[in-house]
């Protein structure tokens, strides 16, 4: 009996891996293939994965026709999301928005402040009115100035 154990054990893991990695590979063509939108904004949240890089994802998905917006103070969430579009115009029902979790250092305490202010007071007008309402401090300001998120505001 231990001489069959050990025999299955010798070629039964790299069997079983192989089976499970496959039906895994399978399914992922097939959202990929049919919800690139949706693909590229679940592997961008699942990040870090030590694959590919956000940017390579997010080119990928726009060789493959997926409208991508920016990351912006008045539209993102912490994760990238996808956002209805006319599909008249673009082919697709929907975009994908970048999610502010894409500025390195940014920290998710920060975002949440950011989404606070927000919801509670609607868009934000301009750089001093978002200022004001998220009360961040001159690191997290520059922070997102360099990553050229206040696109929206006047």
């Amino acid at each position: 009996m231990f001489q069959q154990i050990r025999g299955f054990g010798e070629y039964g893991f790299p069997e079983s891996h192989a089976a499970s990695f496959a039906l895994l590979v399978y399914v992922s063509a097939w959202l990929k293939h049919h919800y690139p939108a949706a693909f590229v904004a679940a592997l961008l949240n699942s990040q870090p994965m030590g694959f590919y890089q956000p940017a390579q994802l997010v080119q990928d998905a726009q060789r493959h026709g997926v409208p991508v917006h920016p990351i912006d103070v008045n539209f993102s969430e912490w994760n990238s999301r996808l956002e209805p579009i006319d599909p008249e115009k673009h082919g697709q029902p929907v975009a994908l928005r970048l999610g502010l979790r894409m500025i390195k250092s940014l920290s998710h305490n920060t975002v949440m402040a950011i989404e606070r202010a927000r919801c509670q007071d609607g868009p934000f007008q301009s750089i001093h009115d978002f200022a004001q309402r998220t009360l961040l401090g001159r690191a997290d300001l520059l922070l997102l100035a360099k990553a050229d998120v206040f696109k929206s505001l006047d």
